[in-house]
């Protein structure tokens, strides 16, 4: 949930100082302050880091830190701008000669420049950080496994638990990208708590009500759905009901999607995954998309991957909902690796696995399925104290700063009004509910207690 506040929280900063550990062997410069730079050519104001350390020459991604609010955003090299000719003798291959204002995501008036410094300038190696590195970052962050919510947001289900479930109906809480079962779904109150929205949940399902923790930046969605039904014992016969949000959505549709005999999906494992749900999932009951990228999000396109990055860094920075260590974790691969990303790619609107899905069936029907969703705001939002200005035409659709207003829908069918909760609208945006903020509002609460309790 939101709160306006200055600098970061104690637990994002631990968050902040973990992923500094782990880049500390790549780290070129810590803690520096930025000069302000007109640029001779293109009079744009910028930035230019400071000429004191020759390996600052090295540098290709900085982290930097509003002094104010604390955010987090990433300047990658310089993109196509215009080198800084009285800076090229001195320092060649100096890749920060000039920051552009639009790479730290500030207004075109270029307001507060001075407001931001470089919290550490890294050196990534072509190949240096491998999936193997970002799987230990996510690792660190959470085991993957099934967490049995009627013990709280982190408590892992034991076999035993998963057992008793057999043959019973079962709730499941699936998250989004660069979160958790805790990050994504905590604000609907404690179990032991009377007057929270999980507390009626856990009474309706006989407690019988699990997340599923799932690494997002080292593995594709669908791999995610392989592992969650292998996670099921085999002869469970669950009858299941689904809350998911964000990437999730990409997760349940994998998981649910129809694979006739004989098909050969591109995507290899969605027909693994047609097997494996036999034996395990008995029936589909009803599913809450909250925010989810059904569709995609054209921030995962290749060309918009550093957009995406900053949008994320600026909500995990004010967010319990996404982790700041694994979005530094994810910045830090694809400079390494050539902006190549083969977990985000799926988010992409025209992958692969997005195509197959949609060209397949779903075992959802319409009178089972529900969508959260807000057309989002900027200029109207708290978002503004942080100091980073994202462009209204970030993503060029309405949307609620990640993921399309059109595009939480499923392709096979539409549903019912009442099955629809609508934070704002084309014709009416809203500032107060964005991609992470949808499980802290009362209408959202209300909303699954009207569709499952």
């Amino acid at each position: 949930m939101y709160t306006h506040q200055a600098g970061l929280t104690a637990a994002k900063n631990l968050e902040l100082e973990r992923a500094l550990r782990d880049a500390d062997g790549r780290t070129v410069g810590r803690d520096l302050a930025l000069r302000e730079q007109i640029h001779p050519l293109t009079q744009e104001r910028g930035l230019t880091l400071p000429l004191t350390a020759p390996a600052l020459d090295l540098a290709n991604l900085t982290v930097l830190q509003h002094k104010v609010s604390g955010c987090i955003q990433f300047a990658f090299p310089v993109q196509g701008a215009q080198p800084v000719p009285q800076l090229t003798p001195q320092a060649p291959g100096y890749a920060f000669g000039f920051i552009r204002p639009r790479q730290l995501g500030i207004g075109a008036a270029a307001a507060g420049l001075l407001d931001w410094t470089v919290k550490a300038a890294l050196h990534l190696a072509q190949g240096g950080v491998t999936q193997a590195v970002v799987r230990e970052i996510e690792r660190r962050s959470k085991p993957e496994g099934f967490i049995n919510l009627s013990r709280g947001y982190r408590q892992p289900a034991t076999a035993a638990e998963l057992a008793q479930a057999r043959g019973q109906k079962v709730l499941l809480f699936i998250h989004g990208i660069f979160s958790s079962t805790a990050g994504a779904f905590d604000d609907l109150g404690a179990a032991d708590d009377g007057a929270a929205t999980l507390r009626p949940l856990l009474e309706r399902y006989r407690n019988l009500v699990f997340g599923y923790d799932h690494w997002t930046i080292s593995k594709t969605p669908q791999q995610n759905a392989v592992d969650l039904l292998n996670a099921i014992p085999a002869d469970a016969g669950w009858d299941i009901d689904i809350v998911c949000h964000s990437r999730g959505g990409l997760v349940v549709r994998s998981l649910l999607a129809v694979v006739a005999d004989g098909a050969a999906p591109a995507t290899a494992e969605l027909q693994q995954i047609a097997a494996l749900r036999r034996g395990r999932i008995a029936q589909i009951g009803r599913a809450f998309f909250i925010a989810a990228a059904n569709q995609g999000s054209p921030l995962a396109d290749p060309d918009q991957i550093r957009d995406f990055l900053n949008a994320a860094a600026l909500l995990a920075s004010r967010s319990d909902c996404f982790g700041l260590d694994l979005v530094i974790g994810l910045a830090q691969y694809v400079v390494s690796s050539g902006f190549g990303l083969p977990a985000i790619e799926a988010l992409d609107g025209s992958s692969q696995l997005i195509a197959d899905l949609n060209a397949r069936g779903t075992l959802l029907d319409a009178a089972a399925t529900y969508y959260a969703r807000a057309d989002f705001d900027y200029a109207q939002s708290a978002l503004l104290e942080t100091g980073v200005f994202l462009d209204k035409y970030l993503i060029k659709v309405d949307n609620d700063l990640v993921v399309p207003y059109d595009g939480v829908s499923l392709p096979e069918f539409d549903v019912d009004a009442a099955h629809r909760l609508n934070f704002g609208t084309p014709a009416a945006k809203q500032g107060r509910v964005w991609h992470t903020e949808f499980f802290c509002q009362p209408e959202t609460r209300q909303f699954l207690r009207d569709g499952l309790v």
